[in-house]
Formats: C-alpha cells, structure tokens, sequence
C-alpha cells in the first residue's frame, strides 16, 4: 500500500512541473528566417547544457516548420586541429522548435553553425562558462 501512495505522489509531482522557460543566447538572420539559440540561463554552459534552437519567419515572427536541420560545434585551438563538441541529433519539439543536449568539453569560444532546409544556415560565436 505505501508503494502506491509513494508511487502516486511522484506521479503527482512530475505531472506538476512548470514547463521548461527558455532564455536567448544569440540570435542571427539567415535569410528569410530568424534562427535563436536559446537553454535555460541564457548563457552557454560548459560540460552538459540543454538548448533549444528557434526558427522563425523573419517577416511575420512564426515558427518555421523548416526540415532537416542540423547543428555542429567547435573551438579553433591555436596551433592544433579544432576541438568538437557533442551535439545530441536535434529532436523537434514542435514546429520551428528544436531541441538538443551539448557537452562542451572546454571553456572559452565555441563556433555554432545551426543548417536547415531550404537552404538556411546561421553562424553563432558563443562563450562557454
């Protein structure tokens, strides 16, 4: 009986979580689309982060059900071949909407290039901390 109780209760607390609210990190043009990188503190994070990529019709601010959209990261270290870092393949979370898990394995700035079709692609230099 106290495993169902138990069972119920966090059942009851998982169903009560306050949806994830995210905050910009950067935000480009690439043509006729919007593209926001977005997690939770607005600032990326080093070692394990989740984000959320936006993309948006630049015209009328809606999301843009666009298709095969990619995402990859690196760091240019001076006098070696870049580092990268780990990007979970992008899962949509609604139309326009696109979520990822990173691991960024060093400190400092890590260059982002979001792809898409049709033919998007926007470049982001964030700092990791």
């Amino acid at each position: 009986m106290r495993s169902r109780w138990a069972l119920l209760a966090i059942l009851a607390v998982s169903c009560n979580r306050q949806p994830t609210e995210f905050k910009q990190i950067q935000q480009q043009r690439s043509g006729d689309y919007t593209v926001t990188l977005l997690n939770e503190t607005g600032t990326l994070k080093l070692h394990s982060d989740h984000l959320r990529v936006e993309i948006r019709n630049a015209s009328t601010n809606e999301l843009a059900n666009v298709s095969n959209v990619q995402i990859q990261a690196n760091m240019v270290m001076p006098g070696m071949g870049p580092m990268f870092g780990t990007i979970s393949t992008p899962k949509q979370a609604a139309p326009g909407q696109y979520d990822v898990d990173a691991d960024f394995g060093m400190a400092g700035q890590w260059n982002f290039a979001v792809t898409f079709d049709p033919n998007g692609r926007a470049q982001f230099a964030l700092r990791a901390q």
